[in-house]
C-alpha cells in the first residue's frame, strides 16, 4: 500500500480495449487502488481514465522499453503491473525478477507459456500432444503444397496475430490463388457450430454483411492462484465483430465448465499462472479451441459487473496472500443478465493530451 493506504497498479497498453477492461474492473474493486496507466501513444484514451498516466517506449525496442518501465514501477513505487497487450506479455514475462527487487508483482504467465499461446501453430502442436482438442492448423507453407485437394472452408491468420487482424477466409483453390499467403501465416481448418444446424459452411454461411461470422463462440476465463490452483472458471457464449465481443451470454453448464477446468489444468502443468483465456467453438467433436490469451481480455469488466471480478481476485492472491477459500466464494456469478456492448465516449481536457 502507499502512503494514500491505495494499492499502486499500474496496467500497459491502456489504449486497447483490454488495458481499458482491466481499468474499470479494477475501479469495481473492493480493494482501494491507484492506478498508473501506460502506453506508447499519448492520444490512448485510457490514459486519462487512470490517476496518473506515463508514456513509455513501444516494446519493438526492448531495451529502450524494458529501462522505462522498470524506471517507472521504481518512481511511482507501483507494487502490482498488469500487461495488457499480447505484444507486451513475454517482455513482462522476462522482467519478473527485476520487477520483483523493486518490489513490484507482474501478474504475468511464465515466458514458456507465454511462447506456446502466442504462437498458434505451436498453440495446436503443443495441445495435440497433451490429448487437448485444438482446430487443426498448419504453416501456409504446408497448405499450399497440397492446397488443390484441401478441405475447405479454411481460415488464413497470422501465426502470432490477436483480435481477428489479417484473418480471412478460403472457399476453396481459387480464393488460395488470389489470396497472398507468406510464412508467417498459419491456415486453420474452419470450425462449424453446431448450433447452426449445417453441414458444409458456404460463403453465405461464414460472412455477414461483409464480416466474417462470429457467433456461438465459447469464451472461457479462469482465476488461477500463484501455486497453480484453480480458483474460479466463467463462461460465456459470445458474438464478436471484428474480433471484438458486443454480446456476452453467461453460462453455468457443467460440461462447458468442467472442460474449461480439464484444459486450464493442462496449461498450468505448462507452466501458465495468473489470468488466462481460450475461445472456441461448440462443433460435433465438442469444443474445439481455436485461440489462447494468457491474460486478462476485453470483457474482463463485463465479468467484474456480473459478479466475477478476476482483476480483483489476482490481487487479492498473488500480493495479499489471501487464502484461495475466503477469495473463491468471491467470484460468483449468474445467468440472468446478458451483455451487450458498443462503442462509447471518453471527453478529456486538451490540457492533458498536450502535457
Amino acid at each position: 500500500m502507499g502512503q494514500s493506504g491505495k494499492l499502486t497498479v499500474a496496467v500497459t497498453g491502456v489504449g486497447g480495449g483490454v488495458g481499458q477492461s482491466v481499468i474499470r474492473a479494477l475501479r469495481l474493486s473492493a480493494v482501494p487502488v491507484r492506478i498508473v496507466g501506460m502506453d506508447a501513444d499519448p492520444w490512448a484514451v485510457g490514459l486519462y481514465q487512470c490517476d496518473a498516466r506515463e508514456v513509455i517506449p513501444l516494446v519493438g525496442d526492448l531495451d529502450a522499453y524494458a529501462a522505462a518501465l522498470l524506471q517507472l514501477v521504481r518512481s511511482h513505487q507501483v507494487k502490482v503491473l498488469i500487461p495488457a497487450t499480447d505484444t507486451e506479455l513475454h517482455a513482462v514475462a522476462s522482467l519478473r525478477s527485476e520487477l520483483a527487487e523493486l518490489g513490484c508483482t507482474a501478474i504475468v504467465s511464465s515466458p514458456d507459456f507465454v511462447h506456446i499461446a502466442r504462437d498458434k501453430l505451436l498453440s495446436y502442436q503443443t495441445l495435440a500432444a497433451a490429448g487437448l482438442p485444438f482446430v487443426r492448423t498448419e504453416a501456409a507453407r504446408d497448405f499450399l503444397g497440397s492446397y488443390a485437394s484441401a478441405s475447405y472452408p479454411v481460415i488464413v491468420k497470422p501465426k502470432g496475430g490477436s483480435a481477428s487482424i489479417g484473418a480471412r477466409v478460403l472457399h476453396g483453390p481459387r480464393d488460395v490463388e488470389r489470396d497472398d499467403l507468406d510464412d508467417d501465416d498459419i491456415v486453420q481448418h474452419y470450425l462449424l457450430p453446431t448450433s447452426w444446424n449445417i453441414e458444409t459452411a458456404k460463403r453465405a454461411d461464414v460472412m455477414k454483411m461483409g464480416r466474417l461470422r462470429q457467433e456461438d463462440e465459447v469464451s472461457i476465463q479462469a482465476v488461477i492462484a500463484p501455486n497453480g490452483e484453480i480458483v474460479s472458471v466463467f463462461a460465456s457464449i459470445n458474438e464478436l465483430r471484428d474480433g471484438v465481443p458486443t454480446r456476452v451470454c453467461p453460462t453455468l453448464d457443467p460440461a462447458i465448465l468442467d472442460f474449461g477446468r480439464t484444459v486450464f489444468e493442462s496449461f498450468v502443468r505448462m507452466g501458465h499462472i495468473g489470468p488466462c483465456n481460450f475461445q472456441g467453438r461448440m462443433t460435433d467433436d465438442g469444443i474445439v479451441i481455436y485461440e489462447i490469451n494468457p491474460r486478462f481480455t476485453g470483457i474482463t469488466a463485463v465479468r467484474a459487473a456480473m459478479g466475477w471480478n478476476e482483476v480483483e481476485a489476482a490481487l487479492r492472491l498473488f500480493v495479499g496472500a489471501e487464502p484461495i477459500h475466503s477469495v473463491a466464494p468471491r467470484l460468483g456469478y449468474g445467468t440472468d443478465t446478458i451483455c451487450l456492448r458498443y462503442i462509447t465516449e471518453e471527453f478529456v481536457r486538451r490540457a492533458d493530451i498536450e502535457s
